[in-house]
């Protein structure tokens, strides 16, 4: 596993066949900086001639998955990422990658079956857990999200994402007063939170 990783990052010249190694960095390199300035589709067509060459690649694909991610073209998104799949198919960071779509499209059914499949690779990842819960609350499937909340406080303790999606799942289940005092120890770990003086101001 090692040997494939490494021949797919960095081996680069024996694969393509037209581009040097510095190409290839430069290509990356230009694909973050544009990424950084937000300007996605530049940051696409920076690594034009690397699909180009090595159209099955994990590394493009999975960048590519990410950039059209960003830019707003799901359709292509999802392309490159099952392209990534087909090397790597328990790649959790193109998994996760794959939900982030289905949270953006508001496809509530897809993000649970999605991190389902995670939580078979990876059973407290932390992004997974998160998406479920919040698909699970949209659905007003609140006494489930109340369960996988709890997974993830109990390795996870004074984590305070989960500690407000504890608290708002218990309180649209009907519980508004252990939901508070779940609200409470939210703001004493984090005073900020919106979320957690949103439900303290209005009960």
């Amino acid at each position: 596993m090692k040997y494939k990783l490494v021949t797919l990052l960095i081996i680069a010249s024996s694969l393509f066949a037209e581009l040097s190694f510095k190409e290839i960095q430069s290509a990356y390199n230009s694909s973050y900086t544009y990424e950084a300035a937000t300007k996605y589709k530049i940051a696409i067509s920076s690594l034009n001639k690397v699909i180009k060459e090595y159209p099955k690649g994990y590394t493009v694909n999975y960048r590519l998955g990410w950039l059209y991610y960003l830019s707003g073209n799901y359709a292509n998104s999802l392309q490159h990422l099952n392209t990534a799949l087909l090397t790597y198919p328990y790649s959790v960071e193109v998994l996760n990658t794959l939900n982030l779509v289905n949270v953006a499209r508001l496809d509530w059914d897809k993000v649970e079956s999605q991190s389902m499949n995670i939580f078979k690779i990876d059973y407290y990842n932390y992004y997974a857990n998160y998406w479920y819960t919040i698909a699970l609350m949209r659905q007003a499937k609140y006494g489930q999200a109340i369960k996988i909340s709890n997974k993830m406080l109990s390795v996870f303790p004074s984590n305070v994402i989960f500690l407000v999606t504890l608290a708002e799942s218990t309180y649209l289940n009907g519980s508004v007063a252990d939901a508070l005092l779940i609200f409470q120890s939210a703001v004493i770990l984090d005073k900020d939170n919106e979320t957690a003086k949103y439900y303290l101001e209005k009960k």
